[in-house]
């Protein structure tokens, strides 16, 4: 996140596919700068982004990109979609990059998923802390399901993980996976998985205290919402 050539922060992003564009999704604090409980800064410097730049990688090598996050220069209207209902006070944006030449190579699929996740379930957070990658590959934190995922904790939609994450996972995808030979349930019959299957889960946006390893994930329908309201709503620039 940049305020005009000056660098504020990092944060972690991925990209969903819709009727109207690539979605780059990442945590609504990642754009606008500050805290989205507490409206605090987040930056040293109290100052709020005005510009997006994202690396992925693709088999031509990593492409970077710039996004204005305003239309205008006073910064009044953003361009990032909020979720439909709930606005603010969920913390994940979508930015539609449709502009861009070309499809990007991975794409998160948001679906309802079938398998049923428990306390205590093993998680991933794919992203990239303190900037760090393994030559341009995200980092994978592991971790586990510590609420009740069927459960909106505090009331929003998401749950809670015990994870070890740093600052830059901000906006990471959630996953869980089976492995082969792992045991399956569906429909309340046992299958044995003949592969790996990666399920996502959500998308993490920080903990809930910086002495504490639990942190929120905001659940797929968030997603899912948005993608919906931007089809509906938002036409092509």
């Amino acid at each position: 996140m940049y305020f005009n050539d000056k660098k504020l922060a990092t944060g972690t992003g991925f990209f969903c596919e819709s009727n109207v564009g690539s979605i780059l999704f990442t945590n609504r604090h990642n754009v606008t700068g500050r805290d989205s409980f507490t409206g605090q800064p987040l930056s040293d410097t109290c100052g709020t982004p005005n510009k997006l730049r994202f690396t992925c990688l693709s088999p031509r090598g990593p492409i970077v990109q710039q996004v204005d996050l305003y239309e205008d220069e006073e910064m009044t209207e953003p361009v990032w979609a909020e979720h439909p209902d709930l606005g603010e006070k969920v913390d994940v944006v979508g930015l539609i990059v449709e502009k861009f030449k070309g499809k990007f190579p991975h794409y998160v699929v948001p679906f309802k998923d079938w398998n049923r996740w428990d306390v205590g379930s093993q998680v991933h957070v794919i992203g990239f802390p303190f900037s760090l990658s393994a030559d341009g590959f995200a980092i994978w934190a592991t971790g586990y399901i510590a609420s009740e995922p069927d459960v909106d904790y505090g009331g929003l939609p998401v749950f809670l993980i015990d994870c070890r994450t740093r600052p830059g996972q901000s906006g990471s995808q959630v996953i869980a996976q089976f492995k082969p030979g792992d045991t399956v349930e569906k429909d309340g019959k046992l299958y044995q998985a003949q592969a790996h299957m990666t399920h996502f889960l959500g998308i993490y946006s920080g903990r809930i205290h910086k002495d504490s390893d639990l942190g929120r994930v905001w659940k797929p329908s968030v997603v899912r919402d948005i993608i919906d309201y931007a089809e509906r709503h938002l036409t092509n620039k």
